[in-house]
């Protein structure tokens, strides 16, 4: 049985994590991600789901960065465009004096905008915040998740995750909420995992939501070599730091 436990974010880090994520939110991205006009989740096509599925078994592809200037690359002071590639492996990358940013195909959240936010938040209670509070309003609850610092085309997959979970999810959400209390357990520490396991909300959020969420975003915390409050075993947790701004 897989035991999951709690704790502050951390990465794994040989370089200062709030240097580095300023460094990065810095950074210009040369090829721009284009916005959806339609959410993924309501993409019936078989062949794109095959692609979801096939994505999850995924093991050896990298999404890499190349700054313009490459051997200036670890001056922090510097503001740099970058391009964004995906590689079949990290040898074929590096091969091509590309950086990798995190393990898995390049998406919406691949930017390094977007890794400051996850390096520098626990991304767990802010966005079940947003959908709380703003629910019931596209317009707000994607402006909520933007203010926590993604880009506009990364806070929309988050958005249309949120939506997701909300329609698929919800009466397992709503048994976290505190018969006595105004507050939910998905917004505290409180009954996250119990029995080692993780709560029905968050299950279904990772088994229902999850896997279109893995191949739009590009980037999550576990293939970005990030832990968050959800301890996972160590394997699920791609071997990368971040230190090359």
């Amino acid at each position: 049985m897989q035991k999951f436990h709690l704790f502050l974010i951390v990465a794994v880090f040989s370089c200062d994590i709030d240097e580095a994520a300023k460094a990065f939110k810095s950074k210009q991205i040369r090829d721009p991600i284009f916005p959806y006009t339609k959410n993924p989740y309501e993409i019936v096509d078989p062949n794109y789901l095959q692609k979801v599925s096939d994505n999850l078994k995924d093991t050896t592809s990298v999404c890499a960065i190349k700054y313009d200037d490459y051997e200036k690359q670890m001056q922090s002071d510097l503001n740099f465009r970058y391009h964004l590639k995906q590689f079949n492996s990290k040898e074929e990358a590096e091969e091509n004096q590309f950086i990798v940013t995190h393990q898995g195909k390049c998406g919406a959240c691949s930017t390094l905008q977007d890794l400051a936010v996850y390096l520098t938040t626990d991304l767990t209670r802010p966005v079940r915040k947003c959908g709380l509070m703003y629910g019931l309003s596209q317009h707000y609850l994607l402006k909520c998740i933007k203010g926590l610092g993604f880009t506009d085309t990364c806070a929309q997959v988050w958005l249309y995750n949120t939506l997701n979970t909300k329609k698929s999810c919800f009466w397992p959400c709503m048994q976290q909420i505190h018969p006595n209390s105004k507050s939910t357990s998905f917004l505290t520490n409180e009954d996250f995992v119990k029995n080692g396991k993780l709560n029905k909300c968050l299950q279904c959020d990772e088994d229902i939501s999850g896997p279109i969420f893995k191949y739009e975003s590009g980037r999550t915390r576990r293939n970005s070599g990030i832990k968050s409050e959800i301890d996972r075993p160590d394997d699920q947790i791609y071997d990368i730091t971040h230190c090359y701004y």
